[in-house]
């Protein structure tokens, strides 16, 4: 406890072994230094903002983490009375079939809880559990953390002001300033505690109000006196002072029965059903080549239940899905419209040329960002749930650029092939594969470039910076200049630019492999040849299968360094 800036997300973060980074001292366990990883399966931290998938309802997010958490060994059925059992302790049963983002501040710090329950974790840190809720669900929402701790667990918070009857469900404080402790010990020992140091808390008044504002300084400079006296959080004297009025404190029948049935256990009693599948599920999932024993299933089947997961959300996020598709039909029936009939008259040449460059702008945009838009959006939630534990950062990784591939691919098709037979190209098998093939291999380079954005930045400065990614390289391309047009030291950006892979890839396709002599309407006519055209615009030696390799080796890079820039972005962020 203690006043805003006191450090007391800061210090929760560490005991967490969320912040790993810039901290200095041990962190000991029993007097012994504490092993991270063991630590790290044997707790949870929930932190302030409840990180929920919005468009999963609260039995399916259940799901899940419970598909994520209980291995392999553990059937469906019982798979599922441990979610019916949990929901109906934590008064969540009512509402399991409502979407997370129709749940009220309590019911989704409810949910948080209950998805950390699934493993029965015997250490649970919690920041500012309390935040944003009304008083009628903060005194809820610490009854249950208490009625929990009474179960065996350490149930761990900050918390900001509590009122006198939260106090008395506290077991022990812990209160900075300034970044000390200048109490440690029970709630009773608050007063006396005070009253040594010529502090004296008036009648009536909520000693955790008051001792928050002796902290942060109302009454006096007594921080200093307060931290010399307690050495700084090693004087434990205080702590000997039980917590005298526990009235009002109530078990919870319903938690009661679940320990009776194995469902959920206590800490001090590791016989129960529970441990007994956690330990079946390793000794079973150690046998397996892609078991990571960081996680408490294999990394397929944590991609499988994550694949599962992104497909329902995307299928459930119609707005996204219909403006990307939309989008897509809009412009080339525009496209198509303003550049009907084109593709079969050698007097067009030149504005066949500035559609196929508008294509692919058009794919490398859209798909670009669309991602930079979303992406950044669920880095919350990856943040949490891989850090408890849930799944590995590649599994999750592979999962969300697996499941986009599909409404890319569609929209990307759509646009190709009416844009095609719209501006009249060449009804010819061979180039309308080509021209659909380089189409999605454009999007697919423009959506790596995304997710790399995406992964680097937030989705403000995403929306900033994304388009220097592309720009650049858009003057590069051969349509603006080209190659011997520009300065030699600069030459070697054009053997770098994907857009330029991409536009000639599709001129090749529309104009290439020796296309036959075009009709003319106009009386006269430079490019009655394709190839003179090609030619004049520097792209008569260029070939297709350079360009298609050059971007399926980009995508892959791109994706590659995307993942390592999500993975530094959140090792950086703790």
């Amino acid at each position: 406890m203690g006043p805003s800036g006191a450090g007391k997300s800061t210090l929760m973060n560490i005991l967490a072994g969320y912040t790993t980074h810039g901290i200095s001292g041990e962190l000991l366990v029993d007097s012994k230094i504490r092993n991270e990883d063991l630590f790290r399966k044997q707790s949870c931290y929930i932190m302030q903002d409840d990180n929920l998938q919005p468009l999963l309802t609260v039995k399916e997010a259940m799901g899940v983490a419970a598909c994520l958490k209980l291995g392999p060994d553990v059937t469906n059925e019982e798979r599922q009375a441990r979610i019916d059992e949990i929901l109906k302790a934590l008064g969540l049963w009512q509402c399991r079939l409502i979407k997370t983002k129709s749940l009220s501040g309590g019911q989704r710090k409810r949910l948080a809880i209950a998805l950390e329950l699934l493993k029965n974790p015997q250490i649970m840190f919690f920041d500012e559990p309390t935040s944003g809720l009304d008083s009628v669900s903060t005194k809820q929402c610490i009854l249950l953390l208490k009625q929990l701790a009474q179960e065996g667990r350490t149930i761990i918070i900050t918390i900001h002001q509590p009122s006198a009857s939260i106090c008395e469900m506290l077991d022990h404080l812990y209160v900075l300033a300034e970044g000390k402790c200048i109490y440690q010990g029970s709630v009773k020992g608050v007063v006396p505690y005070l009253q040594e140091s010529n502090l004296f808390c008036p009648a009536y008044h909520n000693p955790a109000d008051y001792l928050i504002e002796v902290a942060a300084g109302e009454h006096g400079e007594y921080v200093d006196l307060l931290v010399n006296r307690m050495g700084n959080g090693t004087n434990h004297e205080w702590r000997k002072m039980q917590v005298g009025n526990e009235s009002g404190l109530q078990s919870i029948e319903a938690i009661d029965k679940m320990m009776r049935n194995g469902l959920l256990t206590p800490v001090r009693s590791p016989t129960s059903a529970a441990f007994n599948w956690a330990n079946k599920t390793k000794r079973k999932a150690k046998t397996d080549i892609c078991y990571d024993d960081h996680y408490t299933t294999s990394f397929l089947n944590q991609l499988y239940v994550l694949l599962k997961r992104t497909f329902l959300v995307l299928s459930r996020n119609k707005t996204l899905t219909i403006s990307r598709i939309g989008t897509h039909l809009a412009i080339a029936l525009i496209l198509g419209i303003l550049y009907f009939g084109i593709g079969r008259d050698a007097s067009n040449m030149l504005n066949n040329f500035n559609f196929i460059f508008f294509s692919v702008m058009f794919l490398m945009l859209t798909a670009m960002n669309c991602v930079i838009t979303t992406f950044p959006s669920e880095m919350p939630i990856i943040i949490t749930e891989h850090f408890n534990r849930w799944y590995s950062l590649l599994s999750y990784y592979l999962a969300i650029t697996i499941a986009d591939i599909p409404i890319q691919t569609a929209a990307t098709a759509l646009y190709a092939l009416i844009t095609y037979f719209m501006t009249a190209q060449p009804v010819e098998l061979l180039r309308i594969f080509l021209f659909f093939n380089m189409c999605i291999l454009i999007s697919a380079v423009a959506q790596s470039l995304g997710l790399l954005v995406g992964a680097l930045m937030d989705l403000k400065n995403g929306v900033i910076f994304g388009p220097f990614f592309l720009l650049p390289f858009t003057i590069f391309s051969g349509f603006f200049v080209q190659l011997y047009d520009v300065h030699p030291y600069m030459r070697w950006i054009f053997h770098i630019s994907y857009i330029k892979y991409g536009f000639e890839g599709l001129m090749l396709a529309i104009f290439g492999y020796d296309r036959e002599k075009m009709p003319c309407n106009a009386d006269y006519c430079n490019y009655h040849y394709p190839r003179i055209f090609l030619e004049d615009v520097d792209m008569a030696d260029a070939v297709y299968s350079y360009s298609a390799i050059f971007l399926l080796g980009l995508i892959v890079f791109l994706r590659v360094l995307a993942f390592i820039a999500l993975y530094l972005r959140i090792q950086l962020r703790r």
